[in-house]
């Protein structure tokens, strides 16, 4: 058993346990290190957010520590591997002489909503997705508001989609790629068709968050 992999394992069983870990406020510093790591090209709407930063965080809590060009040997995170606004927004590796050695990509979704925005992307297969957000609960008598409970829903992305939506999602991926290939003759117009997606948390029950825990667990260690 990889001591590196059962660090995640025990890194995502703690995430699970304390969802609130990861909707914390004060990690100006943690942002501003995040940001700069990116380089100077981020816009604004691809500036570090606190669900980002509450990660790195607990990275740093956790032995790891972001990586750098000259990183050579232990366990590390990077952040925004494929650059903003694209998959994977962390990767945590174990560097054996500069050379990767082993690796997990994570990407974050988080919504204070009943729903998560896909817009143009989907579920990754083989990617640990973080999915943060507050559980509508049964009503309490005498209370106008539903009680909420945080909840951080942790799966490899295969598992997350029922295959009709997963069926769905292609088909109108598949549609909007020949939208985009038909070159219309305007004078100044430039049409560009996109998706707005957004995926639904009534899917993450307790008992469906608890599956996918336990499979990504499994998927991280077989053995465990």
């Amino acid at each position: 058993m990889s001591s590196f992999r059962l660090t995640v394992w025990n890194f995502l069983e703690n995430l699970a346990s304390n969802p609130h870990l990861l909707e914390e406020t004060n990690h100006k510093n943690t942002k501003k290190i995040l940001n700069a790591y990116c380089g100077k090209g981020q816009g604004l709407g691809n500036k570090c957010n606190d669900h980002e930063a509450c990660f790195a965080v607990q990275c740093e809590s956790n032995g790891w520590t972001l990586k750098r060009e000259d990183s050579r040997n232990g366990i590390f995170y990077a952040y925004q591997v494929h650059g903003p606004q694209r998959s994977i927004d962390f990767q945590l590796v174990y560097l054996v002489d500069g050379v990767v050695a082993d690796s997990v990509n994570f990407d974050l979704k988080h919504s204070e909503e009943d729903s998560i925005f896909l817009n143009d992307g989907t579920f990754l297969r083989d990617v640990v997705y973080l999915v943060s957000f507050t559980r509508k609960l049964a009503p309490i008598k005498g209370q106008r508001k539903y009680p909420r409970q945080q909840v951080c829903v942790i799966a490899l992305g295969q598992d997350v989609m029922t295959e009709k939506d997963r069926t769905a999602l292609e088909k109108r991926f598949a549609l909007i790629k020949q939208l985009n290939s038909v070159k219309e003759d305007l004078d100044h117009l430039v049409l560009y068709n996109r998706n707005a997606n957004q995926y639904s948390c009534k899917r993450f029950t307790p008992e469906f968050t608890e599956d996918c825990l336990r499979k990504t667990q499994s998927w991280i260690v077989p053995s465990a």
